[in-house]
């Protein structure tokens, strides 16, 4: 990827003005709204119903999943339309992978890889269009990072599956329409030969979801009591699942990309300008400033390893270790920058500020900071994956799963 600024062509110039001007009419009303993070204490009606209608609006024109085939919900774009598409929207805070609070930006590429034509005429464009909210359920009480250490059962019985068992650290404040599960349909089977995926319609009877209240905002638990599943919703083929989930966790191992910045340095700068200790600014302290240019050369290294795993994910050039290489250096500048706010302002850097978006707010820079460690996996998950990947401790390389 060539990182040296260039104009947009012709085309995308016209795509872009299109693009803008489309945004500036629908994101009217938004003014006075502050964005929550996608793990939030923050969450309100009107945030979601604006953003959700926002995810309609941008499904509706195929612009969700801009380079999915028209068929599957999607506009059949270029990865150059898309890189638009993002630009734009990052100037409101937001990306299209969190527009509203859906797993979709997983769910919707593996579906499109591992499912049969017909799941994919059926299931894809609801979620392509923003019409759906789509949860993933891993995580187990017995059962974290070893995802494979699955015990929700699924029983084939003729036509349907019976699913039993329950899923922990899930989802957001609202319910959601279908749910993305890992199960066990082999429980007899040999350990990773005997799981599956199953696309749920979140209203079947046994379904009991209930919030898990969290330091990092609202999470749920989800039981499953002798919930009937058609076997239509089996995605990947019976106990073929883990190599399903290989494609879903790579994604969610950092290995999906984005084109948006995190602007938090630009508010720390601007809180030093306009805060004196003594008389003088704050951005007057050398020790500030260092402490100011060390948080600028991270998050900058981080925004360029997310665009470069971007790039190559959608230009179909798999970046091996790219994926498990950024989220473990994210997470650890994320901590960085929370003891860095700290040393900068003191209790201040602890008082929640509601006047701008949760992402910008010192307070959840320094909670999310520890809280984000584990979602996804731990670091230990992180370094595991990059090890194999770069061939350290093995023979052979492992290769990255197939993603889109």
């Amino acid at each position: 990827m060539d990182f040296n600024l260039q104009e947009d062509s012709p085309e995308m110039t016209e795509f872009r003005k299109e693009v803008r001007a489309w945004m500036e009419e629908n994101m009217k009303g938004s003014e006075h709204l502050r964005w929550s993070a996608s793990w939030s204490t923050r969450e309100n009606e009107e945030e979601y119903s604006f953003r959700r209608g926002l995810g309609e609006k941008l499904g509706k024109k195929g612009w969700l999943f801009p380079m999915f085939p028209e068929e599957y919900g999607g506009a059949g774009l270029s990865v150059n339309h898309q890189f638009v598409l993002e630009t734009e929207l990052s100037r409101y805070g937001l990306n299209l992978t969190h527009v509203f609070y859906t797993l979709a930006r997983i769910v919707a590429p593996v579906l499109i890889h591992w499912g049969t034509e017909e799941q994919k005429l059926e299931f894809l464009p609801p979620i392509a269009r923003g019409e759906i909210v789509v949860w993933q359920v891993l995580t187990e009480p017995q059962s974290g990072s070893d995802v494979a250490n699955c015990q929700t059962k699924a029983i084939r019985d003729g036509d349907d599956y019976i699913v039993n068992g329950q899923k922990v650290m899930v989802g957001h404040h609202l319910p959601p329409d279908a749910l993305w599960a890992l199960v066990c349909t082999d429980p007899d089977g040999k350990r990773h030969e005997n799981l599956s995926w199953l696309h749920i319609p979140a209203n079947l009877p046994g379904i009991t979801i209930q919030h898990m209240h969290l330091m990092m905002g609202i999470k749920n638990a989800v039981f499953f009591d002798n919930v009937r599943v058609p076997a239509k919703y089996l995605i990947g083929g019976e106990n073929n699942g883990w190599k399903v989930a290989n494609t879903h966790l790579e994604l969610e191992h950092g290995g999906d990309g984005r084109v948006g910045t995190d602007p938090v340095v630009d508010r720390v700068v601007e809180y030093c300008r306009n805060h004196e200790v003594g008389g003088k600014p704050l951005i007057d302290d050398p020790h500030v400033r260092d402490i100011i240019g060390d948080m600028i050369l991270e998050i900058n290294t981080v925004n360029r390893m997310n665009r470069r795993i971007f790039w190559h994910r959608f230009v179909k050039e798999p970046h091996a270790y790219g994926g498990a290489q950024f989220r473990y250096y994210q997470r650890m500048v994320r901590l960085r920058n929370g003891e860095r706010l700290q040393k900068i302002m003191g209790a201040d850097a602890l008082i929640p500020d509601h006047g701008v978006h949760e992402v910008l707010d010192f307070e959840y820079v320094i909670r999310s900071g520890p809280g984000q460690l584990h979602g996804g996996g731990t670091l230990d998950t992180d370094r595991l994956i990059f090890a194999r990947r770069a061939g350290i401790g093995r023979q052979t390389k492992e290769k990255a799963p197939d993603t889109v």
